[in-house]
């Protein structure tokens, strides 16, 4: 029997620090010798200047207040949540803030339990719902199991289903999820384009969570931060003020405090005018909302100028993928003005979107832009939503793999259209007529769905009789890679005429599943 892996609770260390202050010099001594002192210029900013408690994070304050709320309400047991979802852009502080509260709330230097990727999932949410009491600590997970992964991800959601459902006393679970978009001029969202609360938990289980969004870091957080550091380091004694101030300026449009203090740092070694930046993409989401309310970066300017410059930025990103976002204009432009609009307006913007679909690509952006700025409100109803061409999308490719399956393993003769198009529809009718109540054939493929603009996505796949052969013809092909022969082969038995039979078969089951392939 092997050995049960143990989870030692971890401190934490920040050495991926997502936030700064003005702390002491850390630097690691071996056991066996000292090293020489390393010369001051390599010593690492973003470890330098660690935070040491929860005032030095670069972060809004009253950001700071509500994740402590919910931190403080799930270790009393008075959250109805169990699991804190802390989610946004990279170098946001995120982590640093789920450490440092776990410190500041739990008082124990044994306060938090953090997950690597190289464990069992199960097994560590397992373990640690023995820590609570005078146990107690904070589990956190930062570093995700491989989500990318179908089986991986199904058993990660299912763990966390199990550690919600769980009944009795848990401690708090922190996820912290870095937001990233992979795929440029994707059709669809999913897991494998687009990294969000949505594709990684699925909306059924983070509907359960307590999930807090962070956004990238504004001016005046990472101004305090980095003054702090020019203030301490005498390299930039040497540096012009007003150029370093246009460095910064450049490097603040990223909004990530980890590459901020990196870039910073490399900046003053290599003393060159080059800024070298994180390339600062904006997503799906983003992209609409800087259509519907225009871009805060450009505040400082007229109305015709801030229009001019957040259309550009969608256009710069979304260039090949322009149908996508008039789309997400299309079903979100009605929720400004609490849905109030003039008749005619609505009809400018949608005419200008169909449009776009014939060959104009972005008249339908400036359009929308434009007419919106009209309003006199823009006060929104609802939350943005991704176009239902995600869902459709999505469906369409379900569909299209449990056809391409019963092909492989059913029919292979028979071509995937002629499958789809025609025994898709008629097999099922014919077999239902049949077998009556013993088997129960859908629509090969799946049924047809209504797809709702306002639906909560039912991930539920629907399996039928159709499915259950698949399945069991891939056992069968299994069985005969690995032995050579079926394991359990079909031995001649007494059959007994089945009176009720409409057409005089016998009602022996493995016979009639033979009959449903048409291998007989």
């Amino acid at each position: 029997m092997s050995k049960r892996r143990k989870y030692q609770p971890v401190e934490s260390s920040f050495e991926q620090i997502d936030s700064d202050s003005d702390d002491s010099i850390i630097v690691s001594k071996s056991p066996s010798q000292s090293p020489p002192r390393p010369p001051p210029s390599s010593v690492q900013w973003i470890d330098k200047y660690a935070p040491i408690s929860t005032s030095d994070i670069c972060i809004n304050p009253t950001k700071l207040t509500q994740v402590r709320n919910a931190l403080t309400s799930m270790i009393n047991h008075t959250s109805t949540s169990r699991v804190l979802v802390l989610s946004g852009p990279s170098g946001c502080s995120k982590s640093t803030t789920a450490k440092l509260l776990a410190k500041e709330l739990i008082d124990s230097s044994d306060c938090l339990v953090e997950y690597n990727e190289t464990f069992d999932i199960e097994d560590f949410l397992s373990n640690c719902r023995y820590r609570i009491g005078p146990n107690l600590a904070v589990v956190l997970i930062e570093e995700l199991p491989n989500v990318f992964h179908a089986p991986t991800l199904e058993k990660f959601r299912n763990s966390l289903q199990q550690w919600i459902s769980y009944d009795g006393e848990l401690p708090p679970l922190v996820i912290c999820l870095t937001e990233i978009e992979y795929g440029e001029g994707e059709s669809w969202y999913n897991i494998e384009n687009t990294l969000t609360v949505d594709t990684v938990f699925g909306r059924s289980l983070a509907s359960q969570m307590n999930i807090i969004k962070f956004n990238p870091l504004a001016v005046r957080f990472l101004n305090k931060t980095i003054s702090n550091i020019v203030k301490n380091e005498p390299v930039f004694n040497k540096i012009n003020k007003v150029k370093l101030k246009s460095v910064l300026d450049q490097m603040y449009k990223v909004g990530d405090i980890r590459s901020i203090i990196s870039n910073l740092q490399l900046w003053t070694i290599l003393n060159s005018d080059t800024v070298c930046l994180r390339e600062n993409q904006i997503n799906l989401f983003h992209a609409i909302g800087k259509i519907l309310y225009s871009s805060s970066e450009f505040t400082h300017m007229n109305k015709e100028d801030v229009d001019h410059h957040s259309i550009d930025q969608v256009l710069s990103q979304f260039q090949d993928n322009l149908p996508l976002v008039n789309l997400g204009l299309l079903e979100n432009y009605h929720i400004l003005n609490t849905s109030q609009f003039p008749v005619q307006l609505a009809a400018d913007i949608t005419n200008d979107l169909s449009i776009s679909d014939i060959g104009v690509t972005d008249i339908g952006i400036r359009s929308a832009r434009v007419n919106l700025r009209k309003l006199t409100s823009t006060k929104r109803q609802d939350q943005i939503r991704f176009p239902k061409q995600f869902k459709m999308a999505r469906l369409a490719r379900i569909t299209a793999g449990q056809v391409r399956d019963y092909q492989r393993y059913i029919t292979p003769r028979s071509s995937f259209n002629d499958l789809n198009m025609i025994d898709g529809y008629f097999l099922p009718m014919i077999y239902n007529r049949r077998y009556k109540q013993r088997y129960s054939y859908n629509r090969l493929g799946g049924k047809f769905k209504k797809i709702y603009d306002d639906e909560v996505e039912d991930e539920r796949v629907d399996y039928d009789q159709f499915q259950d052969e698949i399945k069991r013809k891939k056992l069968e092909d299994v069985e005969l890679d690995s032995e050579g022969e079926l394991s359990d082969p079909i031995s001649e038995s007494d059959m007994e005429t089945d009176a009720d039979s409409e057409d005089g078969f016998s009602s022996d089951p493995e016979l009639d599943l033979l009959i449903s392939q048409g291998r007989i």
